[in-house]
């Protein structure tokens, strides 16, 4: 999904909405059940498009309230460092993951 599209739809809905993310897992790769978790999005993180080949690429960040704030500082003090651990793998799917580490506090 691009930005544009998202406007879209966003344009469309009550502006006093709640935004959450969900994200859907397999629960085991050995079986077809799915898990869903639900997180409030507490912000939008415009990426680097050279962290993404060259693409413009908007983060929407949710979570755990302390895993979040830890994200959050961590990016912060890495922009200013550049220390920022990235490497890029292919999932069991063949889709691309972006594997992003940073020292816990």
């Amino acid at each position: 999904m691009n930005v544009a599209e998202l406007i879209d739809i966003l344009n469309d809905l009550d502006p006093d909405a709640t935004v959450e993310m969900a994200i859907v897992a397999p629960v085991d790769s050995a079986d077809d059940n799915i898990t869903v978790e639900r997180y409030l999005i507490d912000g939008v993180l415009p990426r680097r498009p050279d962290d993404h080949d060259g693409e413009s690429v908007v983060w929407f960040i949710g979570g755990e309230s302390d895993d979040v704030e830890e994200l959050i500082d961590a990016i912060d003090s890495d922009d200013e460092s550049g220390d920022e651990n990235n490497d890029q793998n292919d999932d069991e799917n063949g889709e691309s993951v972006v594997e992003l580490t940073w020292e816990r506090d």
